[in-house]
């Protein structure tokens, strides 16, 4: 079976390439992962598939849709439909890994603090930054995409968009709700 990349054109994949990919897989990775290890703890009850919530579907639909938009990114750039230079590769790992790295990690803080609300403004913030970084990368480098690459950064945007505010309304009201 053919190879749909050939082996010399895979094995020059650039390091931010695979850095930015990385970045896009770790916080879904690591938000499954403490999931699967916080399952019973009674912060996370507000996120209980088992307890009909809702918005446990929502961030992990909305995190797989933003996911997938950007793997399929990703695949179209290593198949060349598009150059990207190295400026653009670290303006997308400033967003993926300067940005939403660290907002993964102030959700996570903040989803297993008695306290979630100290850490809504450096979640807000780092919200903010991020969406910066990707407004940013959008107007400068993606001018002239494809519709079919323009479908997929507004599909990664929207789906970390959505899951983030499922997210939010999760820790800050129905975490509230349930005492």
């Amino acid at each position: 079976m053919a190879s749909a990349l050939p082996s010399t054109r895979a094995s020059r994949v650039p390091a931010l390439a695979l850095l930015n990919l990385l970045a896009l897989f770790l916080p879904g990775a690591a938000g499954v992962v403490g999931f699967v290890l916080w399952l019973g703890d009674p912060r996370l009850r507000w996120l209980d598939p088992r307890t009909g919530a809702v918005h446990f579907g929502v961030i992990a639909i909305a995190g797989a849709l933003a996911t997938f938009a950007g793997v399929a990114d990703w695949v179209l750039h290593q198949r060349g439909a598009r150059v990207v230079g190295a400026r653009e590769r670290r303006v997308e790992l400033a967003a993926l890994a300067g940005g939403g790295a660290p907002l993964f990690v102030v959700m996570a803080i903040a989803t297993l603090s008695a306290s979630p609300e100290a850490w809504l403004v450096p979640a807000v913030v780092l919200a903010l930054a991020t969406t910066i970084a990707i407004a940013y990368d959008e107007l400068t480098f993606h001018r002239k995409c494809s519709a079919f690459e323009t479908a997929c950064h507004r599909a990664l945007t929207f789906g970390m968009g959505v899951a983030w505010l499922a997210w939010m309304h999760g820790v800050f009201v129905e975490r509230a709700a349930h005492g």
